[in-house]
């Protein structure tokens, strides 16, 4: 019987309609229990145990339990703390929606503390989000990062990574390692860290096959992992050994900025060490020698040790297109340069040759013809003969320019100087000469022109780096443009590193390969800028021309467009605009943001760089306007019914990245042309939508001379950093639409961010430092009823003792309180999900971009997540995906749709479900704390207003409190979650909070007059009003008529301060006190109609001149304000008491409306309604 019920129901979700289901849904289901009795089996895909046996008439009576209950107890002897309870029988059900029972979960294993290291959110980020690998047998865009790693997996039977959290390498092949027979074993970078490759290698590496057939071993690493192997690789009989090892040769550890680098001073070194163990060692330098190289080391005869060592920080990180790799034998050295030059450059192949060979092109023809450049490509074995076929005969002098850690001791040098002296040069003898950089020191564009342009002019003086830096840093060194030798266009994104700003570059970038384009993308990430930063540059050029290096080419004054998304918080610290060329297009992504808003945002200095270059600057919110178009039908339809790919609906996060390209192509449309296959075009719709809200800047009033002297001084002193860093190679915190990553932790997570206090960026002053706004931790000194025990109202007095805090707060501001969740209802809810209350949560802060926060699973789910909050339709999509039953999942589909609109309003307005709620409609659900961190919103402070002058209480902060409680239409009992909170704390308890500025103020001038009128808890800022001016009155001020109007239902129950009003009366403070008590009589009085009864008096205060016939001067202090607080129901009965007030004394009723507007403007009608 009850298989047949739930089947109907499903039958019902699915094929009604809509409207009908959506009213009954809810009703539907709950009889469906009660009429059964008993839960039906659950479904197949969940596989679980039958449905309990339920007893209805205890299940109905915890739906009729009383919202406020008072036991024993929780009340003293004096009956001050009475808190509201409930029955928690009545808020968790014990069956689901669909019959399932709602069974506790099995306890989920804790993370064990050994593996806290790598559980901090960091490896994860480290893994390229590829959504379709390259097919290596034709050309493919793509990163040669990637495809070293893909060409690891398919020809190693063991693959070791090395601390591939901090670069990515080798990330793919760890999450990759479950779906081949390939044994992946991520390793940590230490002293002796090769020990495990060597012991590996020696007990079966080489003698015995893996599953598979392929018994090569791989290591992926990088510099500094390298370096700590290298003794350990030395000790392994290369000759015998099927080891290949690809070492990016990123560090980051070079410089204190944690600027990201290539680090040849400690590779080349190592390696050169390796290569007299009997070591293979390659050099690349481009991303298609990367992946050339990588497929040598796999498919060469000589099955001998390898290192290859190839540009990690920038070739590797680039995405373009490539070729299928080669396995052709890699020559010893490659000449670059004219037939006779006098002077060679020889140096390691990799990102210093590339930027020299680049470079050589822009020396004039003059010194070009003298110089030529050697790029080592095999530095082990060294080749005497062919260094000396790589030389032309005509050199005179070879000068080795590399990275070492002395002049004397770099790998190049010594194995040049021992060719040219072992007689390999025959009889011409050139002179060698060392030009040696240091580890990880910076040479810039200005610094490599100077190198070339010296090596050329002076062949046979010394030179060193620092003589030419500093030539460098007093010329102004002007390098030619690099773009028109390749004929590239350059485009360059600027964006938070979780936003819009990725996606978009990559879409732009793959659709411009679509169109036959050859193009590159690097991104460069600056983890410490505005939360994480990136910059991502695009060349895009109709031929293959140079393959220049992308940082030669992405220089200040060289992009042809920019876009800066969330430049309100960039710009601020950067100067970002230096990147455009003259007459280059800017386009501007912020929220909400008009052109009037860029120029009341964009410094002077901004201003003034876009006037000279003469720049086309537009601005568009396109996630505004991407919500626009779902808004479209047509725009629907036309993207597949508003679906994703993966059937869920569209969001308006979905649709950015293609409303910024389309704004692009908008603001510059000689690139649609370039993009006629994109797919983001092919929408008219969108076009259309982005064509209007793409609006053009005007910029004919910016020019230089706005900026002032001042101005200038600021500039250089540094206020804002001239480009963004480049220290990271991926964000750290990882974005999946809208979502963070959350990691669980053991105990030992908190004590490394104890000890390590710097790296984890620990604020200890700050009480919440997941919230924004500043807290105070404050004590509860009174919490005293003020409404009978038997009333079914529950009104309190609060008083906080801020002794030993710098809370400071004016009369009328309001104070945040952050509450908690019920205590035994969270431990009910941890039990019944099987977590463990004590494991802690590692989760990026939601308020704080970049920082992250640790805590308890006990403390997350009553301190910070809203659990008995009221859930978005969004959760219902987001539980639709984790849930086992395949009827749960197609009604959480149909509640999170369209066609489930009115169910979802049946259940949230009506039933007023909560997450928890939910959760327990829907128990096959697979939940887990990261899941409910994402998903679920945090809890958010309450505001009240205070009900206190500091000057009168001193260390002390007073509330006026009452309970909100109702029940559902079933009978379930609701709490207000913070009134729940603050009625149930005793004397001693501390309590977190804020404050928040009110529109509630007193008057500047102490003799205005003032109006009052409150309505329940809405007396609160006006008792703080009646002792701020009572404390002026007692030091002699004199002040102005005070007019009090408080309304309620019965006075006996709820005259709010009753006896501090009538003797605030008595000592002539408060002018008059009209008091309506709605209930008290048959006929309901409220504040309006005592405000109407004192009408002409009232007028009179706050229209002095109102009875005068001439154009009398009205004096500050005679000006009163008329103030209210309370619900927002009787505001226009008020209003409209004061029009009538006006009227009788001659007023049309349109003059006295528009003087109440006036008194709006003027700040002396303020309302605060709720």
């Amino acid at each position: 019987m009850s298989s047949t019920r739930t089947s109907a129901l499903n039958g019902a979700a699915l094929f009604a309609g809509g409207a009908v289901v959506g009213t009954a849904l809810y009703t539907l289901a709950r009889s469906l229990v009660t009429a059964s009795g008993r839960g039906g089996d659950r479904s197949s895909e969940a596989g679980t145990t039958p449905a309990l046996q339920h007893n209805v008439d205890d299940r109905q009576k915890a739906l009729e339990a009383t919202t406020l209950r008072a036991p024993a107890e929780s009340v003293d002897k004096e009956g001050l703390f009475v808190a509201p309870t409930s029955n928690l029988d009545a808020t968790y059900d014990n069956v689901g929606v669909m019959g399932v029972p709602n069974e506790p979960r099995a306890s989920q294993p804790l993370v064990q503390p050994q593996d806290t290291h790598i559980q901090l959110g960091l490896n994860a980020a480290g893994q390229r989000n590829v959504h379709e690998l390259p097919d290596l047998s034709k050309s493919m865009l793509t990163l040669s990062l990637l495809v070293i790693e893909m060409l690891a997996l398919e020809h190693s039977g063991t693959i070791f990574t090395y601390e591939s959290s901090a670069t990515g390498f080798g990330a793919f092949c760890e999450s990759r390692s479950n779906d081949t027979n390939v044994a992946v074993h991520p390793m940590q970078t230490r002293a002796g860290a090769g020990q495990a490759v060597a012991g590996f290698l020696a007990g079966e590496g080489s003698a015995a096959t893996p599953a598979g057939g392929r018994s090569t071993v791989t290591v992926l690493t990088n510099a500094a992992g390298f370096l700590a192997m290298g003794p350990s690789l030395a000790t392994i009989d290369a000759a015998n050994a099927d080891l290949v090892v690809h070492v990016s040769g990123v560090n980051q550890a070079i410089h204190e900025d944690l600027a990201v680098t290539n680090d040849y001073a400690s590779t080349l070194a190592t390696a050169s060490m390796l290569g007299h163990a009997g070591f293979e060692v390659l050099l690349s330098a481009s991303r298609q020698e990367a992946i050339d190289m990588a497929h040598y080391a796999y498919t060469r005869r000589d099955k001998r040790a390898l290192v290859h060592i190839f540009d990690g920080a920038y070739s590797a990180c680039e995405m373009g297109l490539l070729s299928p790799p080669s396995s052709q034998v890699p020559t010893p050295f490659a000449y670059t340069g004219p037939a006779a030059p006098e002077t060679v450059l020889c140096m390691p192949n990799g990102a210093m040759s590339l930027r020299a060979r680049t470079l050589l092109l822009s020396l004039p023809s003059a010194l070009r013809s003298k110089l030529g450049i050697v790029s080592v490509r095999v530095l082990c074995p060294w080749d005497d003969v062919a260094l000396r076929e790589a030389v032309p005969t005509s050199v005179q002098t070879i000068r080795v320019v590399e990275e070492a850690f002395s002049s004397t001791d770099g790998a190049i040098y010594s194995n040049t100087l021992e060719s040219v002296l072992s007689g390999a040069f025959a009889e011409q003898v050139p002179n060698v000469q060392s030009l040696v950089r240091a580890p990880g020191q910076h040479i810039g564009l200005a610094a490599w022109y100077e190198i070339l342009q010296a090596a050329a002019s002076q062949p046979s003086t010394p030179l060193t780096f620092t003589t030419i830096l500093e030539r460098a840093n007093q010329s102004a060194t002007n390098v030619k443009d690099l773009t028109p030798l390749s004929g590239s266009h350059l485009i360059t994104f600027f964006g938070s590193d979780h936003g819009v700003t990725l996606e978009a570059a990559s879409l732009l970038t793959r659709a411009l390969y679509e169109n036959g384009k050859h193009v590159r993308m690097l991104s460069r990430f600056d983890n410490f800028a505005a939360g994480g930063a990136v910059r991502t540059d695009i060349v895009v050029s109709d031929r293959q021309g140079l393959d220049i290096p992308m940082d030669l080419l992405a220089r200040d004054g060289a992009s042809h467009v920019v876009i800066v998304s969330e430049p309100s918080t960039l710009l601020s610290g950067y100067k970002l605009f230096d990147a455009l060329r003259d007459n280059g297009t800017v386009l501007l992504n912020a929220s909400n943001w008009t052109p009037d808003d860029v120029s009341a945002s964009l410094c002077d200095a901004d201003k003034a760089l876009l006037a000279k270059r003469h720049a086309n600057v537009f601005v568009v919110d396109a996630l505004n306007s991407a919500q626009c178009l779902l808004d479209s039908t047509a725009t629907a339809s036309s993207n597949g019914s508003g679906k994703t790919k993966d059937g869920r609906p569209l969001a308006a996060a979905d649709l950015a990245a293609s409303a910024v390209l389309t704004s692009v192509i908008v603001a510059e449309p000689t690139l649609a042309s370039n993009l006629k296959k994109a797919v983001f075009l092919r929408d008219q719709s969108m076009h259309s939508v982005l064509a209007d809200r793409t609006a053009s800047v005007p910029t004919d009033t910016w020019n230089a001379a706005s900026i002032s002297s001042d101005d200038e001084s600021d500039e250089a002193t540094g206020i804002r950093q001239a480009h963004l860093s480049y220290n990271g190679l991926y964000a750290i915190t990882k974005h999946s639409g809208n979502e963070s990553q959350v990691t669980r932790a053991s105990w030992a997570l908190a004590a490394w961010q104890l000890m390590f206090r710097e790296a984890y960026d620990l604020d200890d002053k700050a009480l919440r430092p997941d919230l924004p706004e500043k807290t105070y931790n404050i004590t509860v000194a009174v919490n005293k009823r003020l409404t009978p025990l038997d009333y079914d109202r529950y009104l309190f007095h609060m008083e906080l003792d801020t002794t030993g805090t710098d809370l400071r707060y004016e009369v009328g501001e309001a104070l945040g309180v952050h509450g908690w969740n019920d205590e035994k209802e969270v431990e009910d809810f941890v039990r019944w999900c099987g977590l463990s209350p004590d494991e802690l949560v590692y989760a990026p802060s939601v308020t704080r971009p970049g920082s992250w926060e640790s805590r308890t699973v006990f403390q997350t789910l009553q301190q910070n997540l809203d659990i008995f909050g009221k859930p978005p339709k969004s959760f219902y999509e987001a539980l639709g995906k984790i849930v086992r039953s395949k009827d749960e999942a197609r009604w959480l589909r149909f509640i999170s749709s369209n066609e489930g609109n009115s169910t979802f309003k049946k259940l949230s307005e009506s039933e007023t479900v909560t997450y928890v709620d939910v959760l327990h409609m829907f128990p096959t659900a697979d939940l887990n704390i990261d899941w409910l961190v994402k998903n679920i919103e945090p809890i958010k402070p309450r505001h009240y207003s205070i009900a206190s002058a500091q000057v009168a209480v001193g260390n002390s902060v007073h509330l006026l409190i009452v309970t909100v409680d109702w029940k559902t239409p079933h009978g379930s009992p609701r709490f207000g979650q913070c009134t729940r909170y603050l009625a149930g704390l005793k004397p001693g308890t501390k309590v977190t909070v804020s404050l928040k500025p009110s529109v509630m103020k007193l008057p500047p001038l102490d003799s205005q007059p003032i109006i009052m009128a409150g309505l329940g808890t809405g007396a609160a800022p006006f008792r703080a009003f009646l002792q701020a001016r009572a404390y002026k009155k007692s030091l002699g001020h004199e002040v102005g008529p005070m007019y009090y109007y408080f309304g309620s239902r019965h006075r006996a129950m709820e005259y709010l301060y009753g006896e501090e009003l009538e003797a605030y009366v008595q000592d002539g403070l408060l002018t008059h006190l009209g008091l309506a008590f709605s209930r008290d009589q048959k006929q309901k009085v409220y504040i309006q109609h005592k405000i109407i009864e004192d009408g002409k008096q009232l007028a009179k205060h706050l229209v002095p001149d109102i009875d005068s016939t001439d154009n009398k001067v009205v004096r500050d202090e005679d000006k009163g304000i008329f103030t209210l607080c309370g619900p927002v129901w009787p505001v226009p009965d008020i209003q409209e008491a004061l029009v009538t007030a006006f009227t009788e004394y001659g007023w049309s009723r349109e003059q006295a409306e528009e003087k109440i507007a006036d008194l709006k403007e003027e700040e002396r009608y303020v309302l605060e309604v709720y």
